[in-house]
């Protein structure tokens, strides 16, 4: 029997995230738990509706790393709505994270979808992240 971790090539796990209309109010969502240790090679966003940049009221969109014990700060991708539009259901990589180290899983690590704001935020429709991992 192949235990997936023996499998070569990305491995894709699709996280539906909710929406937070309160343009407002900051929210995290508990993504998934690494099963085996990865390195995260793309990170894509498939918002079910549009969204419009603002350069001064906006979210960004963030994959963090909160590791085994739930207090880590890695960031692995993330897509600011400071600029660019997204359009509703289509797929858009998010920038992922220039440090190494940030796209290494560690068995056991949770990772999770938060929406970040600045100044008077943006609504953030709900939509998919879609994590590509190869076993490492």
């Amino acid at each position: 029997m192949t235990a997936l971790q023996e499998l070569s090539g990305d491995h894709i796990f699709a996280i539906p995230v909710a929406g937070q209309a309160t343009a407002s109010t900051p929210d995290e969502f508990t993504a998934f738990v690494a099963p085996f240790k990865m390195k995260i090679t793309r990170v894509r966003w498939v918002p079910k509706a549009a969204i419009t940049a603002n350069v001064t009221n906006y979210f960004t969109l963030t994959l963090r790393n909160r590791g085994a014990a739930g207090a880590g700060a890695g960031l692995p991708a993330q897509r600011s709505y400071a600029a660019g539009n997204s359009s509703a259901f289509v797929g858009e990589d998010m920038t992922l994270s220039g440090t190494a180290a940030d796209l290494l899983l560690a068995a056991g690590d949770v990772l999770t979808v938060e929406k970040l704001v600045a100044a008077s935020g943006l609504a953030m429709p709900a939509g998919t992240v879609q994590i590509y991992a190869q076993a490492r």
